[in-house]
Protein backbone atom coordinates (compact mmCIF):
# COMPACT_ATOMS: atom_id res chain seq x y z
CA UNK A 1 0.00 0.00 0.00
CA UNK A 2 2.92 2.29 0.15
CA UNK A 3 1.96 2.93 -3.30
CA UNK A 4 -1.13 4.55 -2.69
CA UNK A 5 0.53 7.08 -0.42
CA UNK A 6 2.99 7.62 -3.41
CA UNK A 7 -0.18 8.51 -5.60
CA UNK A 8 -1.26 10.72 -2.73
CA UNK A 9 1.58 12.61 -2.65
CA UNK A 10 1.09 13.39 -6.37
CA UNK A 11 -2.55 14.45 -6.39
CA UNK A 12 -3.09 18.13 -5.39
CA UNK A 13 -6.87 18.06 -5.36
CA UNK A 14 -6.86 14.90 -2.93
CA UNK A 15 -4.27 15.71 -0.53
CA UNK A 16 -6.46 19.33 -0.38
CA UNK A 17 -9.20 17.68 1.02
CA UNK A 18 -6.89 15.38 2.94
CA UNK A 19 -5.49 18.52 4.71
CA UNK A 20 -8.75 19.39 5.30
CA UNK A 21 -9.71 17.29 7.66
CA UNK A 22 -6.53 17.74 9.25
CA UNK A 23 -7.51 21.44 9.72
CA UNK A 24 -10.81 20.68 10.29
CA UNK A 25 -10.05 18.29 13.15
CA UNK A 26 -7.08 20.16 14.18
CA UNK A 27 -8.67 23.68 14.39
CA UNK A 28 -12.42 23.44 14.48
CA UNK A 29 -12.77 20.35 16.61
CA UNK A 30 -9.22 20.09 18.28
CA UNK A 31 -7.93 16.94 16.49
CA UNK A 32 -4.95 15.49 17.11
CA UNK A 33 -2.96 12.45 15.40
CA UNK A 34 -1.70 9.63 17.24
CA UNK A 35 1.91 8.39 17.47
CA UNK A 36 3.35 6.27 14.61
CA UNK A 37 3.82 9.20 12.30
CA UNK A 38 5.65 7.75 9.10
CA UNK A 39 3.64 4.67 8.87
CA UNK A 40 2.48 3.20 5.87
CA UNK A 41 -1.33 2.93 5.58
CA UNK A 42 -2.91 -0.47 6.01
CA UNK A 43 -6.16 -1.29 5.10
CA UNK A 44 -6.65 -3.94 8.00
CA UNK A 45 -5.55 -1.63 10.65
CA UNK A 46 -8.92 -0.74 13.16
CA UNK A 47 -8.80 2.64 14.58
CA UNK A 48 -10.46 4.56 17.25
CA UNK A 49 -12.31 7.72 17.84
CA UNK A 50 -12.21 9.86 21.51
CA UNK A 51 -14.21 12.62 22.40
CA UNK A 52 -13.54 14.90 25.00
CA UNK A 53 -16.28 17.31 26.41
CA UNK A 54 -15.08 20.56 26.90
CA UNK A 55 -15.48 22.72 29.84
CA UNK A 56 -18.99 24.92 31.04
CA UNK A 57 -19.45 26.95 33.96
CA UNK A 58 -21.32 24.80 36.33
CA UNK A 59 -21.81 21.90 34.46
CA UNK A 60 -21.19 18.30 35.30
CA UNK A 61 -19.19 16.50 32.07
CA UNK A 62 -19.54 13.08 33.71
CA UNK A 63 -22.80 10.53 32.23
CA UNK A 64 -23.08 12.66 28.96
CA UNK A 65 -24.26 10.30 26.13
CA UNK A 66 -22.24 9.96 22.81
CA UNK A 67 -23.77 8.28 20.19
CA UNK A 68 -21.71 6.99 16.92
CA UNK A 69 -23.06 6.06 14.09
CA UNK A 70 -20.72 4.71 10.49
CA UNK A 71 -22.45 6.63 8.13
CA UNK A 72 -19.83 5.76 5.03
CA UNK A 73 -17.54 3.14 3.78
CA UNK A 74 -14.31 3.33 2.26
CA UNK A 75 -12.85 2.91 -0.58
CA UNK A 76 -8.87 2.37 -2.03
CA UNK A 77 -8.85 0.92 -5.28
CA UNK A 78 -8.41 3.81 -6.96
CA UNK A 79 -5.30 4.98 -5.24
CA UNK A 80 -6.97 7.60 -2.80
CA UNK A 81 -9.65 7.47 -0.14
CA UNK A 82 -13.30 7.72 -1.29
CA UNK A 83 -15.65 7.34 1.26
CA UNK A 84 -19.31 6.92 0.18
CA UNK A 85 -23.06 7.01 2.43
CA UNK A 86 -24.08 3.74 3.62
CA UNK A 87 -26.90 1.60 1.66
CA UNK A 88 -29.23 2.85 4.63
CA UNK A 89 -28.38 6.50 3.85
CA UNK A 90 -27.33 6.42 0.14
CA UNK A 91 -30.19 9.09 -0.78
CA UNK A 92 -29.15 11.65 1.81
CA UNK A 93 -27.93 14.88 -0.43
CA UNK A 94 -24.60 14.80 0.87
CA UNK A 95 -21.34 14.05 -0.28
CA UNK A 96 -18.95 12.94 2.41
CA UNK A 97 -16.12 14.14 -0.24
CA UNK A 98 -16.55 17.44 -0.03
CA UNK A 99 -16.04 18.56 3.48
CA UNK A 100 -13.52 20.94 3.47
CA UNK A 101 -14.61 23.58 6.29
CA UNK A 102 -16.34 23.59 9.69
CA UNK A 103 -19.63 24.35 8.75
CA UNK A 104 -19.48 22.48 6.03
CA UNK A 105 -18.65 19.58 8.34
CA UNK A 106 -21.38 20.66 10.83
CA UNK A 107 -24.21 21.33 7.07
CA UNK A 108 -23.12 17.05 6.61
CA UNK A 109 -23.36 16.17 10.37
CA UNK A 110 -26.63 17.48 10.91
CA UNK A 111 -28.38 16.15 7.47
CA UNK A 112 -27.15 12.55 8.51
CA UNK A 113 -28.25 12.98 12.72
CA UNK A 114 -31.27 14.02 11.05
CA UNK A 115 -31.62 11.20 9.02
CA UNK A 116 -30.66 8.60 11.60
CA UNK A 117 -33.11 9.52 13.78
CA UNK A 118 -36.49 9.95 12.07
CA UNK A 119 -35.11 6.33 9.80
CA UNK A 120 -34.69 4.90 13.57
CA UNK A 121 -30.97 3.67 12.70
CA UNK A 122 -29.34 2.23 15.39
CA UNK A 123 -26.28 3.55 16.54
CA UNK A 124 -22.76 1.60 15.81
CA UNK A 125 -21.69 2.02 19.41
CA UNK A 126 -23.62 4.60 22.49
CA UNK A 127 -21.26 5.79 25.52
CA UNK A 128 -21.54 7.71 28.74
CA UNK A 129 -18.72 9.92 29.31
CA UNK A 130 -16.24 9.37 32.64
CA UNK A 131 -15.97 12.54 35.16
CA UNK A 132 -13.36 13.87 33.06
CA UNK A 133 -15.88 13.84 30.25
CA UNK A 134 -14.53 11.49 28.13
CA UNK A 135 -15.51 8.38 25.72
CA UNK A 136 -13.58 6.09 23.52
CA UNK A 137 -15.02 4.31 20.82
CA UNK A 138 -12.39 1.70 20.06
CA UNK A 139 -11.96 -1.12 17.41
CA UNK A 140 -13.05 0.76 14.47
CA UNK A 141 -13.90 -0.31 10.78
CA UNK A 142 -12.35 2.34 8.56
CA UNK A 143 -15.14 4.72 7.11
CA UNK A 144 -16.66 7.86 7.73
CA UNK A 145 -18.59 8.26 11.45
CA UNK A 146 -21.23 10.40 12.53
CA UNK A 147 -20.51 11.41 16.25
CA UNK A 148 -23.73 12.91 18.19
CA UNK A 149 -25.48 13.99 21.27
CA UNK A 150 -27.77 11.46 23.43
CA UNK A 151 -29.07 12.50 26.51
CA UNK A 152 -27.14 15.67 27.93
CA UNK A 153 -27.33 14.91 31.85
CA UNK A 154 -27.38 18.45 32.80
CA UNK A 155 -24.10 19.23 30.64
CA UNK A 156 -24.51 21.24 27.79
CA UNK A 157 -25.44 20.25 24.07
CA UNK A 158 -22.90 19.87 21.46
CA UNK A 159 -23.79 19.77 17.54
CA UNK A 160 -23.02 16.63 15.26
CA UNK A 161 -19.80 16.05 13.68
CA UNK A 162 -18.35 13.88 10.69
CA UNK A 163 -15.02 11.66 11.90
CA UNK A 164 -13.61 10.06 9.05
CA UNK A 165 -10.90 7.03 10.12
CA UNK A 166 -8.16 7.30 9.15
CA UNK A 167 -7.04 10.55 8.20
CA UNK A 168 -4.10 11.37 6.37
CA UNK A 169 -1.48 14.33 6.51
CA UNK A 170 1.49 14.96 4.80
CA UNK A 171 3.53 11.87 5.75
CA UNK A 172 1.28 9.47 7.64
CA UNK A 173 -1.91 8.04 8.27
CA UNK A 174 -3.75 8.59 11.57
CA UNK A 175 -6.16 5.91 12.58
CA UNK A 176 -7.20 6.98 16.58
CA UNK A 177 -8.80 10.54 16.12
CA UNK A 178 -9.56 12.73 19.06
CA UNK A 179 -12.59 15.27 19.00
CA UNK A 180 -13.70 17.96 21.23
CA UNK A 181 -16.36 19.25 19.77
CA UNK A 182 -17.82 23.11 20.24
CA UNK A 183 -20.58 23.09 22.99
CA UNK A 184 -23.07 25.00 24.69
CA UNK A 185 -24.47 25.26 28.13
CA UNK A 186 -28.49 24.53 28.71
CA UNK A 187 -30.36 27.58 29.80
CA UNK A 188 -34.11 26.72 29.45
CA UNK A 189 -34.87 24.29 32.80
CA UNK A 190 -38.49 22.55 33.69
CA UNK A 191 -39.03 20.33 36.14
CA UNK A 192 -40.52 16.87 36.65
CA UNK A 193 -43.60 15.99 39.52
CA UNK A 194 -43.23 12.19 40.67
CA UNK A 195 -46.30 11.26 43.06
CA UNK A 196 -46.14 8.03 44.91
CA UNK A 197 -49.47 6.39 45.87
CA UNK A 198 -50.12 2.73 47.36
CA UNK A 199 -52.40 -0.21 46.83
CA UNK A 200 -53.42 -3.54 47.59
CA UNK A 201 -55.08 -6.39 45.28
CA UNK A 202 -56.44 -9.33 46.26
CA UNK A 203 -56.22 -13.15 45.14
CA UNK A 204 -57.70 -12.52 41.76
CA UNK A 205 -55.50 -9.25 41.15
CA UNK A 206 -58.52 -6.50 42.08
CA UNK A 207 -57.99 -3.32 43.82
CA UNK A 208 -59.25 -3.85 47.37
CA UNK A 209 -60.22 -0.25 48.39
CA UNK A 210 -58.05 2.62 49.37
CA UNK A 211 -54.75 2.83 51.81
CA UNK A 212 -53.49 4.89 54.29
CA UNK A 213 -49.81 4.68 55.32
CA UNK A 214 -49.21 6.63 58.61
CA UNK A 215 -45.56 7.12 57.37
CA UNK A 216 -44.00 5.55 54.94
CA UNK A 217 -40.68 6.20 53.07
CA UNK A 218 -40.16 5.64 49.65
CA UNK A 219 -36.78 6.85 46.91
CA UNK A 220 -37.73 7.82 43.34
CA UNK A 221 -34.86 8.01 40.94
CA UNK A 222 -34.56 9.98 37.62
CA UNK A 223 -32.76 8.04 34.85
CA UNK A 224 -31.27 9.24 31.27
CA UNK A 225 -32.16 5.55 29.82
CA UNK A 226 -35.21 3.05 29.28
CA UNK A 227 -32.78 0.32 31.74
CA UNK A 228 -32.37 2.69 34.73
CA UNK A 229 -28.46 2.14 34.53
CA UNK A 230 -27.63 5.93 33.72
CA UNK A 231 -28.80 8.06 36.57
CA UNK A 232 -29.40 11.57 36.13
CA UNK A 233 -26.62 13.95 37.64
CA UNK A 234 -24.52 10.89 38.99
CA UNK A 235 -25.87 8.11 41.26
CA UNK A 236 -25.61 10.75 44.08
CA UNK A 237 -27.89 13.41 42.57
CA UNK A 238 -30.89 11.50 41.09
CA UNK A 239 -32.57 9.95 43.69
CA UNK A 240 -35.30 11.33 46.09
CA UNK A 241 -37.09 10.14 49.34
CA UNK A 242 -40.64 10.60 49.22
CA UNK A 243 -42.44 10.67 52.54
CA UNK A 244 -46.45 9.53 52.45
CA UNK A 245 -47.86 10.53 56.14
CA UNK A 246 -51.42 9.59 57.21
CA UNK A 247 -52.52 9.54 53.51
CA UNK A 248 -51.71 7.36 50.17
CA UNK A 249 -49.90 9.40 48.01
CA UNK A 250 -47.09 12.27 47.98
CA UNK A 251 -45.39 14.54 45.28
CA UNK A 252 -41.65 15.03 44.61
CA UNK A 253 -39.98 17.42 42.13
CA UNK A 254 -36.78 17.08 39.91
CA UNK A 255 -36.22 20.75 39.72
CA UNK A 256 -34.01 22.85 37.24
CA UNK A 257 -34.03 19.49 34.67
CA UNK A 258 -32.53 20.74 30.95
CA UNK A 259 -35.02 21.06 28.34
CA UNK A 260 -33.89 19.50 25.08
CA UNK A 261 -35.28 16.87 23.01
CA UNK A 262 -33.88 14.10 25.64
CA UNK A 263 -36.21 11.45 27.25
CA UNK A 264 -36.02 11.40 31.14
CA UNK A 265 -37.28 7.85 33.08
CA UNK A 266 -38.95 7.86 36.55
CA UNK A 267 -38.10 4.71 38.71
CA UNK A 268 -38.89 3.80 42.26
CA UNK A 269 -35.35 2.41 43.71
CA UNK A 270 -33.67 1.17 46.69
CA UNK A 271 -32.03 3.73 49.00
CA UNK A 272 -28.73 3.11 47.40
CA UNK A 273 -30.28 4.09 43.56
CA UNK A 274 -30.83 0.85 42.68
CA UNK A 275 -33.92 1.13 40.24
CA UNK A 276 -36.53 -1.65 41.43
CA UNK A 277 -37.93 -3.10 38.02
CA UNK A 278 -41.83 -3.35 37.31
CA UNK A 279 -44.38 -5.28 37.75
CA UNK A 280 -41.42 -7.86 39.07
CA UNK A 281 -42.51 -9.05 42.98
CA UNK A 282 -40.35 -7.87 46.22
CA UNK A 283 -40.11 -9.07 49.18
CA UNK A 284 -41.31 -11.97 51.11
CA UNK A 285 -43.55 -10.59 53.73
CA UNK A 286 -46.05 -8.02 52.38
CA UNK A 287 -44.60 -8.42 49.05
CA UNK A 288 -45.59 -5.90 46.51
CA UNK A 289 -44.57 -4.33 42.85
CA UNK A 290 -43.95 -1.60 41.49
CA UNK A 291 -46.62 -0.14 38.62
CA UNK A 292 -46.33 2.83 36.28
CA UNK A 293 -49.31 4.84 36.40
CA UNK A 294 -52.39 4.19 38.78
CA UNK A 295 -54.21 1.92 36.61
CA UNK A 296 -53.84 -2.21 36.74
CA UNK A 297 -55.05 -2.45 33.49
CA UNK A 298 -53.70 0.25 31.33
CA UNK A 299 -50.69 -0.98 29.00
CA UNK A 300 -47.19 0.49 29.86
CA UNK A 301 -47.97 0.07 33.57
CA UNK A 302 -44.47 -2.28 33.48
CA UNK A 303 -42.33 -0.40 32.11
CA UNK A 304 -40.67 3.46 33.24
CA UNK A 305 -42.72 6.11 32.76
CA UNK A 306 -40.63 8.32 29.73
CA UNK A 307 -41.07 12.29 30.09
CA UNK A 308 -39.99 14.47 27.24
CA UNK A 309 -39.82 18.13 28.83
CA UNK A 310 -39.89 19.50 25.07
CA UNK A 311 -43.27 18.43 24.86
CA UNK A 312 -45.02 19.24 28.23
CA UNK A 313 -47.08 22.26 28.90
CA UNK A 314 -44.82 25.05 30.58
CA UNK A 315 -42.25 22.50 30.90
CA UNK A 316 -43.66 20.80 33.82
CA UNK A 317 -43.92 16.95 33.38
CA UNK A 318 -45.79 14.22 36.00
CA UNK A 319 -46.23 11.07 36.23
CA UNK A 320 -47.37 8.23 38.81
CA UNK A 321 -45.53 5.20 40.47
CA UNK A 322 -47.71 2.86 42.27
CA UNK A 323 -47.23 0.25 44.91
CA UNK A 324 -49.39 -2.43 44.66
CA UNK A 325 -49.45 -5.00 47.48
CA UNK A 326 -50.12 -8.31 46.97
CA UNK A 327 -50.71 -10.20 50.32
CA UNK A 328 -51.64 -8.15 53.37
CA UNK A 329 -50.67 -4.72 54.13
CA UNK A 330 -46.91 -4.27 56.07
CA UNK A 331 -47.45 -2.45 59.80
CA UNK A 332 -48.63 1.15 60.08
CA UNK A 333 -50.94 1.02 56.12
CA UNK A 334 -54.45 0.37 56.60
CA UNK A 335 -57.60 0.10 54.69
CA UNK A 336 -59.61 3.39 54.27
CA UNK A 337 -63.00 4.26 53.43
CA UNK A 338 -64.75 7.67 52.23
CA UNK A 339 -68.15 9.62 53.48
CA UNK A 340 -69.00 12.21 51.23
CA UNK A 341 -71.52 14.73 53.48
CA UNK A 342 -73.64 16.95 51.48
CA UNK A 343 -75.04 20.03 53.17
CA UNK A 344 -77.96 22.16 52.48
CA UNK A 345 -79.76 25.32 54.21
CA UNK A 346 -83.47 25.23 53.19
CA UNK A 347 -86.35 27.48 54.05
CA UNK A 348 -90.00 26.86 52.91
CA UNK A 349 -88.95 24.35 50.37
CA UNK A 350 -85.99 26.82 48.27
CA UNK A 351 -82.10 26.36 49.38
CA UNK A 352 -80.69 29.65 50.86
CA UNK A 353 -77.10 30.79 51.07
CA UNK A 354 -75.79 31.66 54.45
CA UNK A 355 -72.84 32.94 56.34
CA UNK A 356 -73.34 30.42 59.38
CA UNK A 357 -70.94 28.30 59.64
CA UNK A 358 -71.90 24.25 60.14
CA UNK A 359 -69.96 21.26 60.90
CA UNK A 360 -70.06 17.81 61.18
CA UNK A 361 -68.47 14.52 63.44
CA UNK A 362 -67.95 11.30 62.20
CA UNK A 363 -68.40 8.54 65.38
CA UNK A 364 -67.51 5.52 66.21
CA UNK A 365 -70.44 2.72 67.30
CA UNK A 366 -69.86 -0.38 69.62
CA UNK A 367 -71.12 -3.58 69.90
CA UNK A 368 -74.90 -2.22 71.33
CA UNK A 369 -75.38 0.58 69.00
CA UNK A 370 -74.23 3.00 71.37
CA UNK A 371 -72.62 6.33 69.96
CA UNK A 372 -69.27 7.00 71.39
CA UNK A 373 -69.22 10.25 72.94
CA UNK A 374 -65.65 12.10 70.93
CA UNK A 375 -65.87 11.58 67.31
CA UNK A 376 -62.83 10.38 65.52
CA UNK A 377 -62.70 13.58 63.19
CA UNK A 378 -64.87 16.67 63.12
CA UNK A 379 -65.53 18.10 59.17
CA UNK A 380 -66.37 21.57 57.85
CA UNK A 381 -69.11 21.82 56.25
CA UNK A 382 -69.29 22.90 52.83
CA UNK A 383 -72.68 25.46 52.43
CA UNK A 384 -75.10 23.67 49.85
CA UNK A 385 -72.16 21.64 48.69
CA UNK A 386 -70.06 18.18 49.56
CA UNK A 387 -66.83 17.42 51.37
CA UNK A 388 -65.46 14.17 51.61
CA UNK A 389 -63.83 12.18 54.63
CA UNK A 390 -61.14 9.58 54.73
CA UNK A 391 -61.77 7.33 57.66
CA UNK A 392 -60.41 3.69 59.24
CA UNK A 393 -62.18 1.18 57.94
CA UNK A 394 -62.26 -1.97 61.32
CA UNK A 395 -59.59 -4.32 62.36
CA UNK A 396 -55.84 -4.10 62.49
CA UNK A 397 -55.09 -3.08 58.90
CA UNK A 398 -59.10 -2.36 58.24
CA UNK A 399 -60.12 -5.61 56.86
CA UNK A 400 -63.28 -6.04 58.99
CA UNK A 401 -66.73 -4.07 58.26
CA UNK A 402 -67.32 -1.06 60.14
CA UNK A 403 -70.60 0.99 60.89
CA UNK A 404 -70.28 5.38 61.85
CA UNK A 405 -72.86 7.70 62.86
CA UNK A 406 -72.46 11.32 61.11
CA UNK A 407 -74.03 14.28 63.44
CA UNK A 408 -74.01 17.67 63.09
CA UNK A 409 -71.68 18.99 65.26
CA UNK A 410 -69.95 22.46 66.55
CA UNK A 411 -66.24 23.08 65.81
CA UNK A 412 -65.44 20.95 69.33
CA UNK A 413 -67.61 17.99 67.81
CA UNK A 414 -70.37 18.08 70.39
CA UNK A 415 -73.67 17.14 68.64
CA UNK A 416 -75.76 20.18 67.91
CA UNK A 417 -79.08 18.01 69.10
CA UNK A 418 -76.84 19.06 72.65
CA UNK A 419 -77.01 22.82 72.05
CA UNK A 420 -80.43 24.65 72.96
CA UNK A 421 -79.20 27.63 71.14
CA UNK A 422 -78.93 26.21 67.37
CA UNK A 423 -81.36 27.79 65.36
CA UNK A 424 -81.97 25.36 62.83
CA UNK A 425 -84.04 21.72 62.23
CA UNK A 426 -81.56 19.21 61.56
CA UNK A 427 -82.57 15.74 59.36
CA UNK A 428 -80.08 13.34 57.35
CA UNK A 429 -77.92 12.16 59.78
CA UNK A 430 -77.85 8.60 60.01
CA UNK A 431 -75.33 6.08 59.96
CA UNK A 432 -73.30 4.51 57.72
CA UNK A 433 -71.56 1.13 56.92
CA UNK A 434 -68.38 0.87 55.39
CA UNK A 435 -66.18 -2.37 54.57
CA UNK A 436 -63.60 -3.67 52.28
CA UNK A 437 -66.44 -4.51 49.24
CA UNK A 438 -68.00 -0.87 50.05
CA UNK A 439 -65.80 1.86 50.87
CA UNK A 440 -67.87 4.69 49.87
CA UNK A 441 -70.85 6.20 51.40
CA UNK A 442 -72.71 9.41 51.41
CA UNK A 443 -75.24 11.63 54.12
CA UNK A 444 -77.30 14.55 53.24
CA UNK A 445 -77.73 17.33 56.06
CA UNK A 446 -80.25 19.68 55.74
CA UNK A 447 -80.64 22.14 57.84
CA UNK A 448 -84.03 24.21 57.84
CA UNK A 449 -84.65 27.71 59.07
CA UNK A 450 -87.05 28.05 61.56
CA UNK A 451 -90.00 30.13 61.59
CA UNK A 452 -89.81 32.40 64.40
CA UNK A 453 -88.82 35.98 64.91
CA UNK A 454 -85.57 37.60 65.22
CA UNK A 455 -84.79 35.55 62.11
CA UNK A 456 -82.07 36.51 59.40
CA UNK A 457 -82.60 35.06 55.91
CA UNK A 458 -80.51 36.01 52.56
CA UNK A 459 -82.47 35.87 49.28
CA UNK A 460 -83.76 32.37 47.76
CA UNK A 461 -81.37 30.67 45.93
CA UNK A 462 -83.28 29.19 42.96
CA UNK A 463 -80.67 26.23 42.63
CA UNK A 464 -82.17 22.86 43.20
CA UNK A 465 -81.71 21.27 46.92
CA UNK A 466 -77.93 19.40 46.79
CA UNK A 467 -80.21 15.84 47.78
CA UNK A 468 -82.92 14.82 46.23
CA UNK A 469 -84.46 13.54 49.68
CA UNK A 470 -81.88 14.72 52.20
CA UNK A 471 -83.40 13.05 55.66
CA UNK A 472 -82.49 9.30 53.44
CA UNK A 473 -78.58 9.31 55.01
CA UNK A 474 -76.61 6.55 53.27
CA UNK A 475 -77.86 4.75 50.83
CA UNK A 476 -76.42 1.50 51.65
CA UNK A 477 -78.06 1.25 55.38
CA UNK A 478 -81.37 2.65 56.06
CA UNK A 479 -80.16 3.86 59.74
CA UNK A 480 -80.66 7.25 58.81
CA UNK A 481 -82.57 9.95 61.34
CA UNK A 482 -85.29 12.44 60.79
CA UNK A 483 -84.28 15.60 63.15
CA UNK A 484 -82.11 13.72 65.17
CA UNK A 485 -79.68 16.23 66.77
CA UNK A 486 -81.97 19.12 66.70
CA UNK A 487 -83.57 20.43 69.48
CA UNK A 488 -87.14 19.58 68.46
CA UNK A 489 -89.20 19.42 65.32
CA UNK A 490 -90.01 22.47 64.03
CA UNK A 491 -88.11 24.00 66.95
CA UNK A 492 -85.39 26.75 66.02
CA UNK A 493 -81.68 26.60 67.22
CA UNK A 494 -78.51 28.87 66.40
CA UNK A 495 -74.77 27.48 66.12
CA UNK A 496 -72.62 28.87 68.78
CA UNK A 497 -70.10 29.85 66.02
CA UNK A 498 -72.73 32.40 64.00
CA UNK A 499 -71.80 35.97 64.15
CA UNK A 500 -73.81 37.98 66.32
CA UNK A 501 -75.68 40.84 64.49
CA UNK A 502 -77.95 42.72 66.65
CA UNK A 503 -79.19 43.47 70.24
CA UNK A 504 -82.55 42.28 72.19
CA UNK A 505 -83.37 45.82 72.47
CA UNK A 506 -84.30 45.89 68.76
CA UNK A 507 -86.33 42.78 67.97
CA UNK A 508 -89.89 45.10 68.52
CA UNK A 509 -88.46 47.55 65.46
CA UNK A 510 -87.60 43.97 63.61
CA UNK A 511 -90.59 42.20 64.25
CA UNK A 512 -92.43 45.59 63.25
CA UNK A 513 -90.56 45.68 60.33
CA UNK A 514 -91.59 41.91 59.11
CA UNK A 515 -95.14 42.26 59.57
CA UNK A 516 -94.91 45.43 57.08
CA UNK A 517 -93.12 43.40 54.82
CA UNK A 518 -95.99 40.45 55.16
CA UNK A 519 -99.08 43.08 54.11
CA UNK A 520 -96.68 44.49 51.26
CA UNK A 521 -95.22 41.57 49.43
CA UNK A 522 -95.64 38.60 51.11
CA UNK A 523 -91.91 37.99 51.54
CA UNK A 524 -90.99 37.32 54.80
CA UNK A 525 -87.60 39.14 55.82
CA UNK A 526 -86.42 38.25 58.94
CA UNK A 527 -83.01 38.92 61.40
CA UNK A 528 -80.60 37.52 63.09
CA UNK A 529 -80.96 37.76 66.92
CA UNK A 530 -77.61 38.61 68.68
CA UNK A 531 -77.17 37.42 72.02
CA UNK A 532 -75.85 39.68 74.61
CA UNK A 533 -72.09 38.78 74.83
Amino acid sequence: MKEIMHKMRKCGIIMTFLFAFTLLFGMGSDAQAADGAGEAYDAGTKGSITVTLPDLTGADKEGVQVNLYKVGDLDTSKGYLDFSLVEALKDVNVDLNDITTEQANADVAEALATAVQDREIGTTDSLWTNADGVVKFENLEQGMYLITQGNSNAYGIFGASVVPVPYANETSWNYDVSISPKADPVTTLGRIDVTKTVKSVDGDGNLQGNITAVDATYYIGLFLDAAGTQPYRGAGNSVKAVHIMDGNSATISFDNIPITDQKYYVFETTADGEPIAYLEPQGTENPFYCMAGEDILAEGKDTAPIISLEDETDHIGSTVISNVYTDGLPEGFYYTGDITISKSVMNEGNMITTEDTFYAGIFTLDAQGNISSTPVEVVKLNNNGTVTVTVPLGGTNGTEPITYAVRETNEKGVPVSQDSSFLYTVTGEGNVNLSMNQNTASVAIVNTLGGGDGYYQEEPSTQEPAAANPGSGNGNNGNSSSGSGSSGSGSSSRSSSSAKTGDNNQILLYAGLLAAAVVVGGVVVVRRRRRNG
